[in-house]
């Protein structure tokens, strides 16, 4: 029974150093709170594929209700949609941004995984790395949308790449 105490206590020992080590280290390797953002494709649900497709692989970065305006008209009079844009609401109060892009490919299926998220405060920028990925040997021509609403943001300089 001592035995077992013993290598319980042992292994709690190992444990809780552990822990304390992993918080350490992460406090070391994040030394800026962990930036946040939430996804905002649904904003661009309006736009026809064609427009989409004409878009794809163009960052785009919204900082006011003007700027998302003059974005749909733009797709509006590219002609390259049958019927009108179906236009959304964003809330661009408090600072935030929409930004985001198309990625077009062939494939079965199209996603997007962020690589890589950094914010600098200081800097003012934000620095976005996606990797957008096609599965399957289907025909199809696919375009996939990533965009986001960044908190805080409105003055940062923010650059997305999507490979």
């Amino acid at each position: 029974m001592k035995q077992v105490l013993l290598w319980v206590s042992f292994i709690f020992f190992i444990l809780i150093n552990a822990g304390c080590e992993a918080l350490l280290t992460d406090r070391i390797i994040n030394l800026t709170p962990t930036p946040q953002w939430v996804e905002a494709s649904s904003v661009m649900g309006g736009i026809c594929f064609e427009a989409a497709l004409d878009a794809a692989g163009r960052v785009f970065v919204l900082r006011d209700t003007a700027a998302l305006t003059a974005f749909y008209d733009l797709a509006d009079h590219s002609e390259l949609c049958r019927r009108p844009i179906i236009r959304s609401a964003f809330d661009f109060s408090q600072g935030r941004v929409l930004a985001g892009l198309w990625s077009e490919g062939k494939g079965c299926t199209a996603r997007h995984e962020v690589a890589t998220f950094e914010r600098d405060d200081d800097a003012q920028t934000i620095n976005l790395r996606l990797r957008f990925i096609t599965e399957g040997d289907c025909p199809y021509e696919l375009v996939r949308p990533f965009w986001v609403s960044l908190p805080q943001a409105s003055g940062f300089d923010v650059s997305i790449l999507a490979e």
